[in-house]
């Protein structure tokens, strides 16, 4: 039979086991809303969708979080913050959306987190949508059009710490051409700005979403650099002790993240519903 102070040290043992937090950020492709009766975008767009497919999607997102158990997740390419809204009551009572308007009025496209986990009050920011620049003399700013940030508190080890999470949406990779790059090596200098406004006052950092470059890019190295940051997917690679696959070389959405442990990466296939996979991270 175990002892009694055997049984007494499995459970404080037990008490103090790193919580799991699973991670996940997915393009939705112009999920956009037929609900408000306009469509956002004055120059690209792809029109409302009608009310049977809207909620739809919206079903089967919420079927992958919860096979997933998602407590974050990024999304990109929804109309606004009624999309938010209705993500957040499609998951459960239990999910709540963090959304601010972006600037993007060309395409009408905007980002969006939702979390099951307690905000930090106050925390919800679009950092002033801060403007980027290369390093070199004069060189001109490109501002974010798409970027939200928010903190939550996690609980481990019996003690509580704040985790900051951030997703934008940089430039499209379509029609792809030198400025358009170099644009996107701008927003990685905007986006830092708004990693520096989180780094020091939260114990570790997620920055995850459609970055529209490759995990060896300039865009990537800007983004990683400066503060260490790793690639969730890279990193499980790495620890298997085998080279990142092509789909990994070519994949444009990442979770990147700093002061956690990657435990698992995946690939979500969203099937019909967006030109892209989701992607998944399990930390502790």
């Amino acid at each position: 039979m175990m002892r009694i102070g055997t049984v007494i040290f499995l459970l404080l043992a037990a008490s103090f086991t790193q919580a799991e937090l699973n991670v996940m950020t997915i393009n939705t492709e112009w999920l956009w809303t037929p609900y408000d009766h306009r469509v956002d975008g004055s120059r690209y767009n792809k029109g409302d969708m009608s009310a049977v497919k809207y909620e739809d999607e919206l079903e089967f997102y919420a079927s992958l979080i919860k096979l997933n158990s998602v407590q974050i997740l990024a999304v990109s390419e929804i109309e606004n913050h009624l999309v938010a809204n209705d993500l957040a009551k499609a998951f459960g009572l239990d999910w709540h959306s963090y959304f601010k308007q972006g600037r993007d009025t060309a395409t009408g496209q905007d980002v969006a987190i939702l979390s099951t986990l307690q905000p930090v009050k106050g925390s919800l920011t679009d950092f002033g949508f801060p403007g980027g620049q290369l390093p070199r003399f004069l060189d001109k700013q490109k501002r974010l059009s798409k970027v939200v940030g928010v903190q939550f508190w996690s609980s481990s080890n019996q003690t509580r710490s704040k985790i900051g999470v951030i997703t934008a949406h940089f430039l499209s990779k379509r029609n792809e051409n030198k400025k358009k790059s170099q644009n996107r090596h701008r927003q990685a200098y905007a986006l830092l700005k708004a990693i520096e406004k989180f780094i020091d006052d939260s114990d570790s950092l997620i920055v995850l979403g459609d970055f529209n470059d490759y995990i060896f890019s300039e865009t990537l190295a800007i983004l990683m650099k400066k503060h260490q940051l790793l690639s969730a997917e890279a990193m499980v690679y790495k620890t298997k002790d085998v080279p990142l696959n092509k789909k990994a070389l070519r994949r444009i959405d990442h979770i990147l993240y700093r002061n956690l442990k990657v435990k698992s990466f995946r690939v979500v296939n969203l099937n019909k519903y967006s030109d892209h996979d989701g992607i998944f991270a399990k930390f502790y």
